[in-house]
């Protein structure tokens, strides 16, 4: 019978990856002060909410991905800044 690798996965480093998401992301998705800014400020929360939530159940599930992590990350950062150029 052949020995079969364990894939040990670092909690804690998924974790601050999800603080840093949070953090980054929660900066940019501030309100601005200006005319509409309350408007796009709730889109903008409500996208990082969700993002957020779907990257807590893929750690929760021990389905989260590098890959995923980034992709999301860099959609989210680009929604913010989008939306603050809509403006």
């Amino acid at each position: 019978m052949e020995a079969q690798t364990v894939i040990k996965r670092s909690l804690l480093k998924e974790l601050i990856a999800l603080l840093v998401f949070l953090f980054v992301c929660g900066i940019l998705a501030l309100p601005l002060l200006c005319v509409g800014g309350d408007v796009a400020g709730a889109c903008k929360t409500a996208f990082v909410f969700l993002v957020f939530c779907r990257l807590a159940w893929q750690i929760h599930k021990h389905t989260f991905h590098w890959r995923d992590y980034f992709i999301y990350f860099t959609v989210t950062v680009g929604f913010c800044l989008w939306i603050d150029s809509y403006l």
